[in-house]
């Protein structure tokens, strides 16, 4: 029989339970896009992708100390399967163990060990996470999910995930079984866009599987989109042939110099599947019905840095790994318009398949033609469709058994905001006991904002297009005034925004509106008045708000203020890595290169947990200091000459010494 069971797992963790209070300002998803895909390609490129994670707060008050923490876990057990979930992880699916062959399908990672690659910072790797809303890891990856035992399926348990994404206002469910004799976990997904109007729409299931020398990855797909990284904000995407476009077979994830991406793409009357296969011809499969077209492939690269990525991620004991996913989308640089008042739903598949070794590493066409072949014997294509199909009435559209826990309070919100008989997710039961939504509710229920106090910041964001209008008719007041700056901010309107934070309070009383107004400046590239808000900001001592005042200062080339304010912080504020990477480069670029030097190589080279994917400033930072000590003494250094210590070295474009190595496993 197929159990579903509510466990706990001890896992040796880094605390993730502090956020920033202040809303998330910074453009830290902006980029620079460079494509090359021709007229037929028929890419929303760039459609409804955000530049920041407002209305979330930032996930960024982890750093590196790891000790054991207790998980809950949903597990749906069988004969052949056994599938383990983290739902206060974004409904992580944690690891998914292949009972026969008593080998894991997904890189199960031993730690919770996050990096800032995620919209609101915080992420952590191995599994298969959700991803909605807009483009990047999503915002609750994280963050908790509601959880329920749903109706079950031919008599197999069915367990519910769910939330409310406020990227784009609406509820997505997720229902995941396991039928008694099934070798194949089953997702269903819906989505729900309950609005009138057309929103951008945009879902990728990232899925982590141990990299390894005779790994290859097989999608039916002749031709794919690749995405070079040429830093944080810079990409360079081209159609390319398969396999063998960069005089490399980019199947195998062993060949590849520097991280790459490659979006496969798939013609509309094939079936939609991506295999990570070894040497004996078995591995884990992924498919899904139609709407889930897009596949993807992400490789770190045996670059230094791609290596130090993965360490980073994990512990020592951790492995090795890529990913495999899929989206609506062909590309992860688009989002799909999703018309009005409809539902998109589909089901995804994962389980291991078997497969012929000689023709899985033989020839490109003959590794597609028996996956596919071997696909279809263990999961005809048909069953997919027929399941999506009569799991709509089984249990998507009923009520939930049993709530097993409760997640935030937006779903409620909305529904309060739509009414009690409208068409918004009346199947999800989004009670909780939130209170970050109460000011919201209030605005609902009375047309106007609470008293607030600025000199705390607000529990809260929102920049939904319907609360918007409800706070354009609100009659004035602090904590309304300021809700209206942040929706001006969000739509770029920065001189109404500066107007409305002032409204509300001023940048010596209040660190949000401090915070708020510097931002707003900075956008206006106005360093010297950001650098003042900023500065009367920095006595509360709230490190989002110190990091990011340095931040700004140095990107304004205010060197002397970034001293000058480093050196007055608390040895707390002091400690912290991205502090003392500012002050560095502050130091470099007033002609202390030997005291940056001091700085940046304590310990053997300086940790840096806030580090954001695809940073060089790190490797940046070292090879400057050697160029400006060497010109010193009349000498001119090339900084691409200057070789970065490893520990220094988490640059994704560049293919060092490491790049060359046959194998990342022996030693």
């Amino acid at each position: 029989m197929t159990e579903l069971r509510f466990e706990e797992k001890i896992i040796p963790s880094v605390d993730l339970s502090g956020e920033s209070p202040l809303p998330a300002m910074r453009n830290a998803l902006s980029f620079n896009l460079d494509y090359e895909t021709g007229d037929e390609a028929g890419l929303f490129i760039g459609y409804g992708l955000r530049t920041n994670a407002l209305p979330s707060k930032l996930q960024d008050r982890y750093n590196t100390e790891i000790r054991p923490q207790v998980w809950k876990t949903a597990v749906l057990e069988n004969e052949y399967l056994k599938a383990t979930f983290i739902p206060d992880l974004g409904g992580r699916l944690w690891s998914l163990y292949d009972k026969e062959k008593k080998r894991d399908l997904l890189t199960e990672n031993p730690v919770v060990k996050p990096g800032n690659l995620a919209i609101c910072n915080a992420w952590c790797s191995g599994g298969v996470e959700w991803n909605i809303g807009t483009r990047g890891h999503h915002v609750r990856t994280c963050r908790s999910m509601f959880v329920a035992r749903a109706r079950s399926y031919k008599g197999s348990p069915v367990l519910r995930m769910y939330e409310f994404s406020r990227e784009n206002g609406v509820a997505y469910q997720m229902e995941f079984f396991l039928p008694e004799g099934s070798r194949f976990l089953f997702l269903r997904t819906r989505i729900h866009n309950h609005h009138s109007k057309v929103i951008p729409m945009y879902w990728w299931s990232n899925i982590a599987v141990d990299e390894g020398d005779d790994l290859r990855v097989v999608t039916p797909a002749t031709h794919s989109f690749a995405n070079t990284y040429i830093s944080n904000f810079e990409h360079i995407l081209r159609r390319v042939e398969l396999p063998t476009p960069d005089g490399y077979d980019c199947t195998y994830p062993k060949n590849y110099p520097v991280a790459k991406d490659h979006f496969f793409q798939i013609s509309a009357r094939d079936r939609k599947f991506e295999a990570a296969l070894y040497g004996d011809g078995w591995g884990l499969c992924q498919c899904s019905t139609d709407i889930l077209k897009g596949r993807k492939l992400f490789v770190w690269g045996r670059s230094s840095g791609g290596l130090n990525w993965q360490k980073r991620l994990t512990s020592p004991e951790g492995r090795p790994y890529v990913e495999i996913q899929a989206g609506l989308a062909n590309t992860q640089l688009e989002c799909m318009p999703m018309p009005p008042r409809t539902a998109w739903e589909w089901v995804e598949a994962y389980g291991a398949l078997q497969t012929d070794p000689e023709k899985i590493h033989g020839s490109w066409e003959e590794a597609k033609a028996e996956t596919e072949a071997r696909l279809e014997e263990a999961l005809p294509r048909q069953v997919l469709e027929d399941m999506l199909a009569e799991t709509k009435t089984a249990f998507a559209l009923q009520e939930a058994e049993e709530i097993i826990s409760r997640g935030s309070g937006w779903g409620a919100l909305e529904k309060a905001r739509c009414g009690a008989n409208s068409e918004f997710a009346p199947q999800l039961d989004f009670d909780s006991d939130d209170t970050e939504t109460r000011i919201w509710q209030e605005l609902l229920a009375k047309g106007a904002m609470p008293e607030w106090n600025m000199a705390e910041p607000p529990p809260s964001y929102m920049v939904q297009d319907e609360f918007y209008e409800l706070l354009k008719a609100a009659p004035a007041g602090k904590l309304r005034d300021f809700q209206m700056g942040i929706n001006c901010y969000f739509r770029k309107e920065y001189d109404k925004a500066e107007e409305f934070f002032t409204r509300a309070g001023t940048t010596k009383e209040s660190f949000a509106v401090a915070y708020a107004v510097a931002n707003t400046r900075r956008c206006k590239q106005d360093f010297a008045g950001a650098e003042k808000a900023f500065r009367d900001g920095m006595g509360s001592g709230d490190p989002t708000l110190i990091r990011e005042g340095l931040q700004a200062m140095c990107e304004g080339k205010l060197f002397e203020s970034v001293i000058e304010c480093y050196e007055n912080l608390s040895d707390d504020l002091k400690a912290i890595p991205m502090n003392k990477i500012y002050y560095i480069t502050a130091l470099l670029h007033t002609g202390r290169p030997e005291e940056a030097e001091g700085i940046l190589m304590e310990n053997g080279g300086l940790e840096v947990p806030q580090l954001r994917e695809g940073e060089g400033s790190l490797s940046n930072l070292y090879a400057a200091i050697q160029c400006a000590k060497a010109e010193k003494n009349g000498v001119k250094l090339n900084p691409e000459s200057v070789e970065v210590p490893n520990k220094l070295d988490f640059r994704m474009d560049h293919i060092s010494e490491l790049g060359k190595f046959g194998s990342r496993y022996g030693k």
